[in-house]
């Protein structure tokens, strides 16, 4: 965590970055004007919540008590110490008799302001206070009896003594506004009562909105608002306004607290993401962030809780979503709930929906949903904003190309990979982080060290697609990384899903794509090595094939030997299939000859395959039924369409009207697409049919 104490919330007069110590020293003066002009007066010192009215009230506090031309005496009293309004009433009247001077020729004087404060207070209750002794408080039952002791001669008496003050007392009173209705109505009672005193004065302090929501609770306003403030202004007879934050003192105070955030954190931050929350800084934060107190609180909750994800999140998204959850709680709980599909583009439903909703109407449905989670109108549009910065599928187009890229290349929120991230306040325990990713990836670029390869195995098998994606940005100029990693991904490929319609993307593609990079970075002496390795997986002959398929249609430079190395692996696995009934061969090695076609090319290929059928060694019922595709969904294989193009390639269609004419010569039903299980018998039946369709179709159709 940073040096700075965000959670502090006491006074620091000392710390003055606002100038709040200007404004003191006016206040200061001001005050002395006013003790020049009359013998008591309430003051007010206004600000709201948070913007720095105890630190202030401290500033004046010490210059007057430091004050040597016109000293005062100063009087802390918090009324919010007290449990209940009589305790609150004796020890107002306490604080003031013990502020007195001391001397010898005051004693009498004191007794006679203390007698006042006696007459006036809770019956019963004086004993009970520290400082007050009811048996010496009046000054004697003679004098009682002979003389007028009803309170207003008393508060004459008290007068007189307090005429004679050189230094005239200053009640300052702090957090009135955390009081009840009634104990607010007795300090003001009691202000007013002795307020009338000589050289007594008074300095309220509070947050002028929340005082009059509590007048107002009382029958003095009765809900009038008017009415409170009316009563108000017979209080207090001179306002000190704090002056609010100026935008530049805002942006300051925030960018201070970011910087330092930044560099304790060690982070550096993209043209894009300063961007990013300056754009949102000015659109949105800044109307939240109005006081010292409001952007302590945001940046103490970053402060805290980013330490456990430095170097997992991007630091501006958890700033964004901090900001939510400190000042919008209700919103910040549908992230992760019912806004959480749309927000990630996982809201199926919502692509495939035959009504296009407008950019308006998706605007105007989210401004309803954010007002349902308790946002305040005016800030509605703003959060929005907030919103679409950080889900950039948020956007009916997707977002700018900018926010696309950001999306894939960044760790944030809006990134499905690393969404629970940011509410976990960790890495979860079904993800593997990032920083221990890289570390595992530089080991093994460093030496083929076996534990860091389980790991990325274990976690390839367990989370494919995740996984994958994270080393597309890690594994990039890994040379010896790349090829200890190549045969681990041939593991995966082996048991990765082909689900085309998942949010998260085909497993299979994912593999083959990592594949790709992977076999660019083996370094040239190495090619023939790796692709060895690979090829003692079941399926690492088909995974570099497919990833070499990938590369071609890019114009990434591939080694020289690497198309060769791959074409002759495929080669041997395809020369021992010729050498067995196709019977015995199963529908995954079957694929080694439709990626050696590929890899090796046709004119290479399909000779061998030519030679295989006149010579016997294969069927052409077997071959045509190896050659019905399969389509693939999850882990669920059917048969489909029957590649007509391989069998004309390879030999023609006539060898295969000819060698199945009696088998076709019989009464053969239409096969249905994607309804059989894929066995050689079902591919069989599947050939036949398509064959003879497709037969009788050409001869009822003349060439020319």
């Amino acid at each position: 965590m940073s040096q700075r104490s965000y959670f502090r919330d006491d006074p620091d007069p000392d710390n003055d970055r606002l100038e709040r110590e200007n404004f003191a020293a006016r206040t200061i003066n001001t005050l002395g004007e006013i003790r020049k002009q009359s013998k008591s007066s309430v003051s007010g010192l206004i600000a709201p919540w948070g913007a720095g009215k105890s630190t202030t009230l401290q500033m004046i506090v010490d210059g007057l008590e430091q004050h040597n031309s016109s000293p005062w005496t100063v009087v802390d009293l918090n009324p919010w110490l007290y449990s209940d309004v009589d305790a609150l009433q004796l020890g107002f009247f306490v604080a003031l008799r013990e502020a007195l001077p001391r001397e010898q020729r005051w004693s009498r004087k004191r007794e006679r302001v203390g007698n006042f404060f006696t007459a006036i207070s809770p019956m019963g209750k004086v004993n009970g206070l520290a400082g007050v002794d009811a048996s010496s408080a009046l000054e004697s039952l003679g004098e009682k009896i002979a003389g007028d002791v009803s309170a207003n001669a008393l508060k004459k008496k008290a007068e007189e003594a307090l005429e004679e003050l050189e230094k005239p007392i200053l009640f300052v009173m702090d957090d009135l506004d955390r009081l009840t209705p009634e104990e607010l109505l007795m300090v003001f009672k009691l202000v007013r009562l002795v307020g009338r005193l000589p050289n007594i004065y008074y300095l309220l302090s509070y947050d002028e909105k929340t005082l009059l929501d509590l007048i107002q609770q009382t029958s003095i306003a009765s809900g009038n608002r008017a009415r409170a403030r009316d009563y108000m202004e017979k209080i207090i007879q001179v306002r000190f306004d704090v002056p609010d934050l100026r935008p530049r003192q805002k942006a300051n105070l925030v960018d201070s607290a970011i910087n330092e955030l930044l560099a304790t954190y060690s982070i550096e931050l993209s043209k894009t993401d300063s961007e990013t929350f300056g754009s949102l800084y000015r659109n949105c934060l800044r109307h939240y962030l109005t006081t010292p107190r409001a952007i302590n609180r945001y940046f103490a909750q970053v402060d805290a809780f980013y330490d456990s994800l430095n170097d997992e999140v991007n630091f501006i998204d958890f700033a964004l979503v901090t900001f939510i959850r400190t000042f919008e709680p209700g919103a910040y709980k549908n992230l992760t709930g019912a806004w959480r599909d749309e927000l990630l583009g996982e809201a199926i439903e919502l692509h495939f929906s035959r009504t296009k909703e407008s950019v308006s109407d998706k605007e105007k449905r989210w401004h309803e949903m954010l007002a349902d989670a308790h946002v305040a109108r005016t800030n509605i549009p703003g959060i929005y904003k907030v919103l679409l910065s950080l889900f950039p599928r948020l956007h009916p187009d997707g977002g700018s190309l900018t926010a696309r890229q950001r999306l894939t290349e960044s760790q944030g929120i809006g990134n499905r990979d690393y969404f629970d991230r940011y509410f976990n306040f960790g890495v979860p325990d079904d993800d593997i982080s990032d920083v221990s990713l890289q570390r595992y990836i530089n080991q093994l670029e460093e030496a083929s060290e076996a534990t860091s390869l389980n790991i990325i195995r274990e976690a390839l098998l367990n989370d494919t697609q995740r996984t994958c994606r994270k080393m597309q940005q890690l594994l990039a100029g890994k040379p010896s990384a790349s090829t200890a990693l190549l045969p681990v991904l041939a593991d995966a490929y082996a048991v990765a899903d082909h689900e085309l319609f998942s949010v998260d993307g085909s497993a299979l593609l994912h593999v083959e794509q990592l594949a790709s990079l992977a076999i660019t970075e083996v370094e040239p002496d190495k090619v023939a090595e790796t692709v060895n390795a690979v090829n003692g997986r079941a399926f690492g002959a088909i995974m570099l094939s497919s990833a070499l398929s990938t590369l071609k249609n890019t114009e990434t430079p591939l080694q020289p030997d690497l198309i060769s190395c791959i074409a002759r692996i495929l080669e041997e696995r395809v020369d021992a299939l010729t050498r067995r009934p196709l019977t015995e061969v199963s529908s995954h090695d079957f694929r080694h000859v439709y990626h050696w076609r590929i890899t090796a090319g046709k004119d290479v290929a399909d000779p061998r395959l030519r030679q295989a059928l006149l010579d016997g060694r294969w069927s052409a019922l077997d071959f045509a039924a190896r050659c019905v595709g399969v389509v693939v969904s999850g882990r669920a294989e059917s048969l489909s369409e029957l590649h007509f193009d391989v069998l004309d390639e390879v030999i023609g269609l006539n060898y295969f009207y000819a060698e199945l004419e009696a088998l076709m010569s019989e009464d053969i039903p239409l096969p249905r697409m994607h309804h059989y299980a894929d066995t050689i018998e079902n591919r069989r039946i599947m050939a036949l049919g398509q064959l003879k369709q497709r037969r009788d179709r050409d001869r009822a159709t003349p060439e020319g």
